[in-house]
């Protein structure tokens, strides 16, 4: 193990411990840090229907990505998707949910598609078209460990 030393310039201390075990607190920053670059690369996930979904975390953000079809659910508060442990979202208390409106892939601009995500679920608000969505550009920030 090497000495701990502090080195001083011009007579003022510049640092005052030089052997990293030395700096408390250091080890857990560096697992912080570490976390920030970790990623799960995609996962296809479980849904309702035969639409194909994907799911990826980095750091600490999880992104869906996939293309939804005809099997989608049309009901209010359908379940889409369980979202997985490590994967769930950490929204403020007093919003607890986020809504995204997905693009849709006929050709009538009328046509709407709009999901929840929840703490532990993804739920079709409201459908009326019958051709397919995709769930690009949906994200949300996750403060669960990550997942092994």
């Amino acid at each position: 193990m090497a000495d701990i030393v502090q080195l001083a310039e011009n007579g003022v201390l510049k640092y005052l411990k030089t052997h990293t075990k030395a700096v408390e607190g250091l080890d857990t920053e560096l697992a912080k840090k570490n976390d920030l670059i970790k990623d799960t690369g995609w996962i296809k996930a479980a849904v309702a229907g035969d639409s194909i979904l994907y799911y990826r975390r980095i750091g600490n953000i999880v992104y869906v990505n996939g293309q939804g079809n005809k099997s989608l659910p049309k009901t209010f508060e359908s379940l889409i998707w369980a979202i997985a442990k490590g994967f769930k979202p950490d929204f403020p208390i007093a919003k607890g949910e986020a809504f995204y409106e997905l693009s849709n892939t006929d050709s009538n601009a009328t046509n709407l598609t709009i999901v929840r995500i929840r703490s532990d679920a993804m739920q079709m608000i409201y459908r009326n078209n019958d051709g397919g969505c995709g769930f690009d550009g949906i994200a949300w920030p996750t403060a669960d460990p990550f997942p092994a």
